[in-house]
Parts: structure tokens; C-alpha cells; sequence
């Protein structure tokens, strides 16, 4: 049975096809159309999938989409429950709605429930259109539709390796709620809570990225790194009404969606309530008040459910550090996070969902790795080399040579395979670098164009992580996948500091050579000449681009960031 997974409802937009169970591709639309978090409808993707895995329309015997079975009265429900702050603000606070100029009333009202129903609108029309191209071209298979928050339970618990888990899915939104809970038995998934609009994590950390002066939607990462830098303690009070627990489930105060409309009402500066903070500090408080907020609901659920495995997903679990807090919980026996945990993660999840429903015998199983998307071959690549006219050599040994500049100091530009699903570079669209001069991270980031504040992450041998990481026992599986931060050793610590964010935590990425053979080879290497069993990891992109994809996009990156070398397939470039 060949199933067909797409989203389009969301930002994210992507692909993902399965055959009898196993997975053979999967590729967000951001990586072909080169829009960082495209959302448009994923004809790149749909058409990339059935490429990489060599089925034509006609093969696939189920089409199954994100959400988005929608008839006149759910349009509605959908602008009521996305309608939150003007519901949930603005009538409790009846003045400063009245007070909204006719610019600023269309701005709000268009960024709220409008604005998510024409995109309704807009999303059901081109999931007709979708369906209308598959059947032109054969397809006369099933069409089904699965809820958004579903799906990620499904893309959690059935890539977990385990057969019972409880289940976390929070994020911003889904159509329904901002969050919900789950068991995980074998072949099926059963909701036991869920959290409604408007009182969303994701929400919160959005306002306080906004606020901060980020893309709210992008940059939450940068909010993360930047609370290492700062003292909660110093906002904490000021942060602690806004987000909350009362029966048992999180609430946001409506002060949230204030800051907000604040933000914007002063021409995009700091709200009173944080005046004279430094954003540092405001990060902290964020950050830290989420964290004990969170693990606050999770040992409450505990009370009635059990955590010993708990599988994550949603936009809210790409923040590591909040990841690593719920690990330590003692509750908590095994820890999962789906590596492509935001909204990137809905067609594969949906597909995983439909497996599930079309074979009882389908139960979780465990990710080899998550390279599932294009790769090149020699002659692509050497092609777009002589376009460039760039110098190389062909290498009988890749991995050696690479190995030989990283103990040398070298930076990196690493192209190899498959594309990585997920929003974690994970070794073959990767820049690599010695981790032994934390200096090295700021010459980077003017490189790439970063934030300077930005961590940036270690690639470790699976058999020396426990020289370099604690609390490895409950997460070990998870972190191939760089989905969780650990503390650093003190031999981690005093050998590769540049692995090592200011709160003395990293977030790995563990390989071993069964996994990716040439990726590891060139660690091992790297190690065998220096005695260091990690180096720097960190995505192939220039700021606010998506991860490159084509050799093209990489040799692109390699000369605009400056790199000593760039290893793409059997090739090697030096500058």
C-alpha cells in the first residue's frame, strides 16, 4: 500500500510518501521553493516525493491531508476559535478596542480570525485543486483527511521505537486547541486532554520573540539562546500572572495579547512593562517561567497518567532547553522528540496516521535515521562545480580528507546523500569545525550572517557521549536526532567550549557509522588524530534561508560564507 501524505493548511508545507509501513520520503516545500517556512500549497514537494521514491500518480492508493476537510459551519467554528484576541482581549477590555483607530482596527482584526479563515478558504481550494491533478494523472485512490493535532500524536508515537507512550503535543495552534495529551498503545492513539484556545504556550513564546524584535514564527530559537545570557530572576514577577496554572490546565491572562498590540501601538518597541530590562534578562524570564509552567501541567497529568515513556511533538518541543527540563523530571523514564516536531512534521504524521488505520498490524518503530529527502549524483555534482568554475579533485576517501582539515582547524562546508528531514541539519547539508576555540563561533556567525548569541551544536561519536554529556540514560535515542539539550561534562567543557553554550549545556547530535558511514568516518578521523571525539555541527544555509538542498544552493553557500573547503559527494573544493 502506497500512502500520500500532504500539509498545506499551516506554514510548512510539505510532502511524505510511505509504502507498506517504511518510509521513502519525505521533503518540506521550503527546501525547493527556497521560502524560508513556505506555506503555499506543496506542489514542489508532492512532485519531489513521488520522484525520489520512482512511483507515478496512478501508484498511490491513499492521498490523506493535514486538516482540512472543511464545510461551511466548521469554517466559522475555525474564525471563532482562531478569533482569540479580539474575544479574548479586547471584550475584557472594552475601552482599548473602542479606542482603535479604523487602520489599526482592520490590522487587528485582519491578523486574528480573518486572516485565518481566508487562508481556510484559500487552503481547501487548493487541496480541490491538488486532488483535481492526481486523478487528471491516474490517481483513483482514497482521499482522507486528518486533524492537525492528530497527526503529530501519530508522527510522536509511532516513530518512538515504543510500544506505550503518553503523548504531548503543544504548539500555537491547531484548529482545535493549543495543545492536547495522548496514550499510545501499539496500533492506537487515544486523547485524554487537551488545552483550548486562547491559552497557548506557543503563543506566549511567539509574543515574547515579537516583542524582542524577532520574526515570532522563526526566531523562537533565538529567544531560547539568548535566555542562557540573562537572570530570570530579575523579570520573573513581572512574567509569572501572564502564564499560569488554574484547574490543572495553562492559562495566558489576556495581558499576553496587550504586550502584543503594545508592541505595535508604540512603533515596535519594548511595552512599558518591561521598562529598562535588557532583553536578556526578559529572554530569561520567558524561558524559565515556561519551563516550571509546563513541567507544573506534566506532574499533574502524571498524577492520573503514566510518563515513563513520553513521546513529544509540536512546535513548543523545538525548544532543547525546555526539552532537557522535562527529561530530568522523575516521572519521566524514556524521553522522545519527533524530529521534525513543528508543523514540517504534519505529512509524514498524517501519512504514519493512515498506515496506522489501513494495517492493524502497524505499531511504533524506530527511525534508522531521517534522511528522506533528494539526493545527487556524481555527475549533478560535477556539473554545477565546472559552472563555477571551481577547482577540486576527486577524493577516494572523503571522509579522511575532511577528518584531516578538522584537525587541522578547518571549517567545513559537508554535502553528502539524502536531505535530512526535519529542521536540524544532521550531516549531509552540514558546515563542521573544530570545537576547541569558542572564537571560531563568532567568525561563523558573521560568516552566515547569525545572531552572535546563537549556540552552536556538537556532532558526537555515539561510544564517547558519555565522556561528553550527563543524563544520556533517559534521551540516548533522541539525541541522534539533536532534539534535546544535555549538560556538558567537565571533559566536554575544557576540550570543545565551543560546543558549550553559557549555561554549560549542548544539544548533540550522537552518531555512529551504521547510521551514516562517511558522516562518522570523518569524525572518527577527526578523533583518531586529535583524541576529541566531537566537533561542530551546524546547518548549511546563510541566515534565513532554508538548508540547502542542490549542489548548487551549497557551492552558493560555500562562497558566500567564506569556508576553507566544501566536501559535496566524492569532491573536494579548497579555497
Amino acid at each position: 500500500m502506497i500512502i500520500l501524505g500532504l500539509n498545506l493548511t499551516t506554514h510548512d508545507s510539505g510532502a511524505a510518501i510511505m509504502k507498506n509501513g517504511k518510509i521513502l520520503a519525505a521533503v518540506a516545500e521550503e527546501r525547493l521553493s527556497r521560502v524560508k517556512m513556505d506555506g503555499s500549497a506543496p506542489y514542489l514537494s508532492l512532485q519531489k516525493v513521488l520522484e525520489i521514491s520512482n512511483l507515478k500518480e496512478l501508484d498511490v492508493d491513499v492521498l490523506v491531508f493535514s486538516d482540512m476537510k472543511f464545510g461551511l459551519i466548521r469554517h466559522f467554528w475555525f474564525f471563532w476559535q482562531q478569533d482569540q484576541r479580539v474575544w479574548y482581549t479586547k471584550l475584557k477590555y472594552l475601552k482599548s478596542f473602542i479606542k482603535l483607530g479604523k487602520f489599526e482596527l482592520f490590522r487587528f482584526l485582519n491578523q486574528t480570525g480573518i486572516n485565518g479563515l481566508r487562508k481556510s478558504f484559500k487552503s481547501q481550494k487548493d487541496t480541490k485543486k491538488i486532488i483535481s491533478l492526481m486523478r487528471s494523472k491516474g490517481f483513483r485512490g482514497e482521499v482522507m483527511y486528518v486533524p492537525h493535532d492528530l497527526s503529530h500524536a501519530a508522527g510522536a508515537h509511532f516513530t518512538s521505537g515504543v510500544q506505550d507512550n503518553f503523548i504531548a503535543i503543544v504548539e500555537g495552534a491547531s484548529f482545535t486547541n493549543t495543545a492536547s495529551f495522548w496514550k499510545g498503545s501499539g496500533n492506537k492513539i487515544e486523547k485524554v486532554f487537551e488545552t483550548p484556545l486562547p491559552h497557548s504556550v506557543g503563543r506566549y513564546y511567539e509574543v515574547v520573540t515579537l516583542i524582542l524584535g524577532f520574526n515570532p514564527k522563526k526566531h523562537g530559537g533565538k529567544i531560547t539562546g539568548l535566555a542562557a545570557l540573562g537572570d530570570s530572576k530579575k523579570c520573573y514577577e513581572k512574567v509569572k500572572s501572564i502564564l499560569y496554572i488554574k484547574d490543572g490546565d495553562i492559562k495566558v491572562s489576556p495581558k499576553l495579547y496587550e504586550l502584543h498590540d503594545e508592541y505595535f501601538a508604540k512603533d515596535r518597541k519594548l511595552p512599558d512593562l518591561f521598562k529598562g530590562e535588557t532583553r536578556e534578562d526578559i529572554a530569561a524570564a520567558f524561558q524559565k517561567r515556561m519551563e516550571d509552567v509546563v513541567i507544573e501541567q506534566f506532574k499533574i497529568l502524571a498524577k492520573k497518567h503514566s510518563m515513563k515513556n513520553l513521546a513529544l511533538s509540536g512546535g513548543v518541543f523545538a525548544n532543547v532547553k525546555l526539552n532537557m527540563e522535562i527529561a530530568f523530571m522523575d516521572e519521566v523514564k524514556n524521553i522522545f522528540i519527533h524530529p521534525g516536531m513543528g508543523d514540517m512534521g504534519q505529512a509524514l504524521g498524517v501519512a504514519l496516521w493512515a498506515q496506522a488505520l489501513k494495517d492493524k498490524n502497524f505499531k511504533p518503530f524506530y527511525l534508522h535515521d531521517v534522511y528522506f529527502g533528494p539526493e545527487y549524483s556524481s555527475n549533478e555534482i560535477e556539473t554545477a562545480l565546472n559552472e563555477q568554475n571551481l577547482k577540486y579533485t576527486k577524493e577516494n576517501n572523503i571522509s579522511k580528507k575532511v577528518g584531516e582539515l578538522l584537525a587541522n582547524n578547518k571549517v567545513v562546508g559537508f554535502f553528502q546523500g539524502r536531505m535530512e528531514y526535519g529542521p536540524r541539519a544532521l550531516g549531509n547539508r552540514t558546515i563542521m569545525y573544530p570545537a576547541v576555540d569558542a572564537k571560531v563561533n563568532d567568525w561563523l556567525n558573521k560568516q552566515l550572517k547569525r545572531t552572535e548569541f546563537m549556540p552552536f551544536a556538537p556532532v558526537t561519536l555515539l561510544e564517547r557521549a558519555k565522556d561528553c554529556y550527563l543524563g544520556l540514560e533517559k534521551c540516548e535515542y533522541t539525541a541522534k536526532f539533536m532534539t534535546i539539550t544535555l549538560p556538558a561534562t567537565e571533559y566536554m567543557k575544557k576540550n570543545m567550549p565551543a560546543a558549550v553554550h553559557v549555561d554549560n549545556t549542548a544539544r548533540p547530535q550522537l552518531i555512529d557509522e551504521k547510521t551514516n558511514p562517511v558522516y562518522y568516518k570523518a569524525v572518527k578521523e577527526y578523533e583518531r588524530l586529535t583524541g576529541l571525539p566531537a566537533v561542530i555541527n551546524t546547518s548549511f544555509n546563510m541566515h534565513e534561508e532554508p538548508i540547502v538542498c542542490t549542489p548548487k544552493e551549497a557551492i552558493s553557500a560555500y562562497l558566500q560564507s567564506n569556508l576553507d573547503a566544501l566536501a559535496i559527494g566524492d569532491y573536494l573544493v579548497l579555497k
